[in-house]
């Protein structure tokens, strides 16, 4: 964190905020809401939001989690960026106190502004209606979610889905490939393939965009849970070649939050096989942002994505005021 970063976490804490530790996912987990936007799901919030020092308080029964971004170019130069999480709609109501005091504190901790990120595209409306401030509403592209029909990636139908279909054959009824259900005693194995795929690869390019996956991986095995998560170790004769971790979030929806091959098409045929065993009765399935990064971008596309799930950042200037009260 840098210096600024680390002064308004410990303002933060002194205002009554906890910080994200691997116990946190169990209090996260009662305000997970029925979407298909990753950034709301308690597994994830657990473990990047300890890789990102996050903090975190609960605010007229709203979870209320803090970003640090520490001006990261990926995130508009922000120094933090706080995410509302809630088992349903908030109300109106609530909406404009938490607004009211989360302005007050970002104010307190001399940031300008107040940045509310990972709003789902169903609720932005409510956000831009809040009185009394002035709302700047930004979209990427780079941080929406790339979320696909279960019946698509099992059917592959289709001239379009002609090279897909290859790809998996490659490895589909191989003796050579054996594929393993990720479990909390051989999630080594991920971490394992992890750093295969790190190694001659530029960790300040990762962490440009967001943060170290790697160290977020490691907290991941700290908080894997056999009833909640779900994915593959696959081997090719006999050595581990790549891996998913993935979670059902409902009947609507299961998201993958970890993934690498360090062979190629390996990781296509992974996502077809976990989707297949485990997420064929839900209607979406998520494989998250591509960041801005070109490779995952054209591997994401590439894959046939039934739709982009957007999620925007609102920033709240008080009315009448440059930086308000």
């Amino acid at each position: 964190m840098t210096e600024r970063a680390q002064k308004i976490r410990d303002f933060l804490i002194l205002r009554g905020f906890l910080p994200v530790t691997e116990g946190s996912g169990a209090v996260f987990r009662s305000f997970q809401y029925d979407c298909v936007l990753m950034d709301l799901n308690a597994t994830m919030v657990t473990s990047w939001g300890i890789e990102f020092n996050c903090v975190y308080k609960i605010i007229r029964n709203c979870l209320c989690n803090v970003w640090f971004c520490d001006e990261n170019p990926f995130y508009g130069g922000l120094p933090l960026y706080f995410a509302l999480h809630r088992s349903g709609e908030i109300p109106k109501d609530s909406l404009r106190q938490i607004i009211d005091v989360l302005y007050g504190i970002s104010r307190e901790a001399d940031v300008p502004q107040l940045a509310i990120g990972s709003i789902d595209q169903g609720l932005l409306e409510d956000f831009q209606s809040v009185t009394g401030y002035t709302v700047k509403t930004e979209y990427s592209e780079d941080h929406s979610e790339y979320v696909y029909r279960t019946a698509d990636v099992l059917e592959l139908a289709g001239g379009i889905n002609l090279n897909k279909r290859n790809r998996i054959k490659k490895f589909l009824n191989k003796p050579m490939v054996v594929l393993d259900p990720v479990t909390k005693d051989n999630l080594h194995l991920c971490l394992e393939i992890e750093r295969q795929w790190c190694r001659g690869r530029d960790c300040g390019y990762c962490q440009s965009f967001a943060g170290c996956e790697k160290k977020a991986l490691e907290h991941m095995k700290e908080i894997f849970t056999g009833t909640i998560h779900r994915g593959f170790i696959g081997f090719i004769d006999g050595l581990p070649a790549g891996f998913t971790i993935c979670e059902k979030i409902s009947d609507k929806s299961a998201s993958l939050f970890f993934g690498k091959s360090t062979v190629n098409d390996f990781f296509v045929y992974l996502i077809y096989m976990s989707v297949k065993h485990f997420f064929s009765d839900v209607f979406y399935f998520n494989i998250n942002e591509d960041m801005g990064n070109s490779g995952l971008r054209i591997f994401k596309k590439h894959l046939g994505a039934h739709r982009m799930w957007r999620k925007y950042l609102c920033i709240f200037t008080r009315t009448g005021s440059v930086y308000g009260p």
